[in-house]
């Protein structure tokens, strides 16, 4: 990473920040940084409920309900409502697959997509699960009034988008900015 930092520095037009903003700077009030923790909370969190009840993972468990949400759904869809990559998706549609929780069928269509569904094997094992997400998503509301959640949500849909913008327009991909979470 050194070597990439060092030719990147190297270029015009590449801002560097100044010792005072380097020893003035605290991650931890930093939007991206706060968001990252609690999302990785959450993670572990989720993570540690589905494994315990159903050995699963979260990505895992969250494909098993967003495709309760959609029935049978492209891979494309799928990833979509669940924030992931199409690569991921099609590794844990593999994964699922092996444990007989979902199908995964060519779409007759378009030979090219693939058309994912859960079995009744999978909608036994979001039964089971369902109850502990409804738990933690009650305990969790319950630490905000109504209106701070809607003033959370609201504030996470601009965040999102403002997010994708600065990807759109090349921010992530920079790795002399990219460097702070």
């Amino acid at each position: 990473m050194t070597n990439k930092i060092k030719s990147t520095t190297s270029k015009k037009n590449v801002r560097l920040a100044t010792e005072d903003q380097l020893a003035q700077h605290v991650p931890e009030t930093l939007i991206t940084y706060r968001v990252f923790v609690a999302a990785q909370a959450m993670s572990r969190l989720v993570d540690a409920s589905v494994r315990s009840s159903m050995d699963l993972t979260s990505r895992q468990w969250r494909i098993l309900v967003v495709l309760n949400r959609l029935g049978t759904a492209a891979s494309g869809d799928v990833a979509r409502l669940a924030s992931y990559d199409h690569s991921q998706v099609s590794r844990i549609a593999v994964e699922l697959t092996k444990l007989g929780l979902i199908q995964q069928n060519s779409d007759g269509k378009d030979r090219r997509k693939q058309l994912l569904s859960l079995t009744k094997k999978g909608i036994e094992y979001l039964r089971v699960g369902l109850p502990a997400s409804l738990e933690r998503e009650r305990r969790l509301r319950a630490r905000l009034s109504t209106s701070e959640y809607e003033v959370f949500c609201r504030a996470l849909s601009v965040l999102t988008d403002e997010a994708g913008i600065l990807l759109d327009e090349g921010e992530g991909s920079d790795p002399v900015r990219g460097l702070t979470p």
